[in-house]
């Protein structure tokens, strides 16, 4: 069963990148720019499964722009986060390992209640869908990308930091 945790950030790959470097704790960062978007993945995060660490790093990331947050567990388990100004927005978490919540402004209200009744992966793909983001990028994961780099390489545009 498939897990993955993507960020992303309406802001351009340089400033992201600037900001990255800083942020890696040692591991491998992914960057991919889909302007407006640029996306990370996080291999120390996306290991550690942690949402207090991923709500931390994605409400740090918002002062660049707006930011989103996707993590799916095991296909089952989903959390999304919406941050930005360094606030977070909104909250979709759902599953028997992350329990419960919902939290949006009225706009989005309809959205994320529709997502909490699809499955994960699904339900990741009508949230991007809704903010611009290409599908295919929210539903990467750090992992994804090394295998991906591993069989066939990326593309050049992809920026990967340490």
């Amino acid at each position: 069963m498939r897990s993955l945790l993507s960020f992303h950030v309406e802001a351009p790959l340089e400033a992201v990148a600037a900001w990255a470097k800083r942020r890696t704790g040692g591991a491998g960062v992914y960057l991919v720019p889909d302007p407006p978007w640029t996306s990370l993945y996080h291999e120390a995060l996306e290991a550690g499964e942690d949402p207090a660490a991923i709500r931390a790093f994605l409400r740090e990331l918002s002062h660049l722009g707006r930011a989103l947050a996707f993590m799916v567990l095991n296909e089952e388990d989903l959390l999304f986060l919406l941050a930005e100004g360094g606030g977070e927005k909104a909250v979709l978490q759902k599953g028997p390992e992350l329990g419960e919540a919902l939290q949006a402004p009225p706009d989005l209200l309809p959205l994320l209640q529709r997502a909490s009744a699809m499955p994960a992966l699904s339900a990741v793909q009508a949230l991007a869908a809704r903010f611009g983001l290409h599908p295919d990028h929210a539903l990467l994961g750090f992992l994804d990308l090394l295998e991906a780099e591993e069989e066939e390489g990326l593309p050049e545009e992809v920026v990967y930091l340490e």
